[in-house]
């Protein structure tokens, strides 16, 4: 969900009234996050069907310590069904220079035994370590995840998430046995500062996963290893961020890493440039996002923790035919615009255009991997997404209706009157309408960006 860091960018731009009281109360509600499908015509009712939340509750023990309790629920960044809840703590503290950052996740029902377990969250770039060297600059250290994401309304989630196989075993093919796919980030640091109001970053990291030692081995081809080795990726990015109060907030930023292929990622790099200005009561926002798919991207179980398709064994993305997807190592963009205007103090209307390419791949169901023909071969050709909203403001509360058009180039949508159990015998059409709902809520009533 990057709904919530858009709408600390409209803050900035808007100007919001900050309600909390100079003493801010030891333990709190510190913010809730809400975004939810509410109908589309291919789907009808879909309130709670792809629900996203998180909230928290913030403790602060004095001014340089603080703790968060967080509740999330993102259903497309989890592999498996009805695990899509977490619990985390966030722990922080500063001392003179230093800032430390902790990410816990606490699991309620851990292993056969169904114990309660606390430990780090292990793709987390909330835990880290920040050095203020000086004034404007600062260096990090990432042990988990050196915050490989890019993109606001076409949010990529890490660029740097990488897959392999542990077990090890001779031959690779449906039968799981054993084996397992595991997933992690890649950790690394960050150097940045700022000169007058632009801060430039650039971050390094690597990460080590397991492969076969033999240079045939293919996960499509050749799937016989005669041994395994340790092998990193590199992983890599830079990027500018612009802030002037109150009128525009703008921010570049690029992330790639070396071994997409062998580690059977998604993405193998991607970039993006987002801006938010005002103008007097106008406000307008735009993205552009680029990226690139991995060349051999895993399709990995959401239930079982390995691979989607083992009756006939196709590890890579592939389409009812078994041919790989037509996306797969290639490069496209996605556009979105909008434009507002402040009506009264709390309501702000606007009207919004975007655009996917055929091959653009981000993390949301509207992507080249997700949204696809009934056998498919094709992603929607080319997505056309028009239609507006409005942001209302309540206090600390801001509730934001969306309503979407969508035309598609090839029929990708459901249809509410065709259901099937094959979804090759189903038929799907080119046309699709969507209501959304966002609500946030922050104590601070300005919605800043927050770990």
């Amino acid at each position: 969900m990057r709904k919530a860091s858009w709408l600390a960018c409209l803050a900035l731009c808007t100007q919001m009234t900050v309600s909390a009281a100079e003493s801010t109360p030891k333990f709190h509600l510190d913010y809730i996050d809400y975004e939810d499908y509410i109908y589309s015509s291919g789907q009808k009712t879909q309130v709670g069907d792809q629900i996203e939340l998180e909230m928290a509750f913030k403790y602060n023990y004095d001014k340089n310590t603080n703790a968060r309790f967080r509740f999330e629920t993102r259903p497309e960044e989890n592999r498996e069904n009805n695990k899509t809840d977490r619990f985390e703590l966030a722990l922080y503290h500063t001392y003179k220079t230093l800032d430390v950052n902790l990410d816990l996740e606490l699991l309620t029902n851990d292993g056969s035994s169904g114990g309660q377990t606390l430990g780090f969250d292990l793709d987390s770039e909330y835990t880290n370590l920040r050095w203020h060297i000086t004034d404007g600059t600062t260096f990090t250290f990432y042990p988990f995840n050196f915050d490989g994401e890019v993109g606001e309304e076409f949010y990529t989630w890490d660029v740097t998430r990488i897959n392999y196989i542990e077990g090890s075993p001779s031959t690779v093919s449906g039968t799981k046995g054993s084996n397992s796919i595991a997933q992690k980030t890649i950790p690394g640091i960050e150097l940045a500062t700022k000169i007058m109001d632009v801060t430039v970053y650039g971050g390094l990291g690597v990460a080590t996963y397991i492969h076969p030692t033999n240079p045939s081995f293919n996960l499509i081809n050749n799937t016989s290893a005669t041994s395994w080795e340790r092998k990193e990726d590199l992983g890599y990015k830079f990027g500018a961020k612009f802030k002037s109060s109150g009128t525009t907030y703008t921010k570049l930023e690029y992330v790639g890493h070396t071994q997409s292929e062998e580690t059977g990622a998604l993405l193998e790099s991607a970039a993006s440039f987002y801006t938010l200005t005002r103008l007097s009561s106008f406000i307008f926002e735009g993205e552009l996002t680029w990226t690139k798919a991995g060349t051999q991207p895993w399709e990995v179980s959401r239930s079982t923790g390995w691979f989607e398709r083992t009756t006939t064994f196709r590890p890579i993305y592939s389409d009812y035919y078994d041919n790989t997807e037509d996306w797969v190592g290639k490069s496209d963009f996605g556009l979105s615009t909008k434009i507002g205007m402040d009506v009264t103090d709390t309501l702000t209307p606007y009207v919004l255009y975007r655009y996917q390419g055929e091959y653009f791949v981000f993390n949301e169901p509207e992507s080249a991997h997700n949204l696809r023909t009934a056998d498919e071969t094709k992603s929607h050709g080319g997505l056309h997404r028009i239609g507006g909203g409005t942001y209302l403001r309540y206090g600390d509360f801001v509730v934001n209706p969306e309503f979407e058009y969508r035309r598609a180039n090839n029929p990708v949508f459901g249809n509410a009157t065709d259901v099937r159990s094959d979804r090759f015998l189903s038929s799907f059409k080119k046309n699709d309408y969507v209501l959304q709902l966002y609500v946030t809520y922050d104590f601070d009533g300005n919605n800043t960006f927050r770990p």
